[in-house]
């Protein structure tokens, strides 16, 4: 692997399984509240391929806010007129969280999913979002 390359996991506050699993080495089993990146959310398989690559390849991980990623799916609906859902926000958050750890580097952020219901939408825009673990 190029080690140039830095791979940066995203997670909610609210639902971090996989940060915490990967951090005891093994799949561990949490409780997860609520969260906007309900895409995200939920605990691991114990035969995940996803805990192995994560495990191997992730360098480290943000943990976020739903109030951050709220503000980054306004921010992409405001700057960009994209509609992402919260789980797509994820990357979007937890850059604007670090962005100083990233200046004058290339970055890259995924943003992949739109499906957000009307009900979380109207979350977001007129309620504040979802409370904070």
């Amino acid at each position: 692997m190029n080690n140039k390359i830095v791979i940066i996991g995203c997670q909610p506050q609210n639902s971090a399984v996989m940060y915490e699993s990967v951090k005891a080495g093994k799949i561990v089993k949490m409780a997860s509240t609520a969260t906007l990146a309900d895409g995200t959310a939920g605990g691991i398989e114990d035969d995940s391929l996803t805990f192995e690559y994560c495990n191997r390849y992730v360098d480290d991980y943000v943990l976020v806010a739903e109030a951050e990623i709220r503000d980054a799916i306004i921010l992409m609906l405001e700057k960009h007129f994209m509609l992402v859902e919260g789980a797509a926000a994820l990357s979007i958050a937890a850059f604007l969280k670090t962005r100083q750890r990233f200046n004058n580097k290339n970055i890259v952020l995924l943003i992949t999913g739109k499906k957000i219901s009307l009900n979380t939408l109207k979350t977001v825009l007129f309620n504040g979002g979802l409370k904070e673990k």
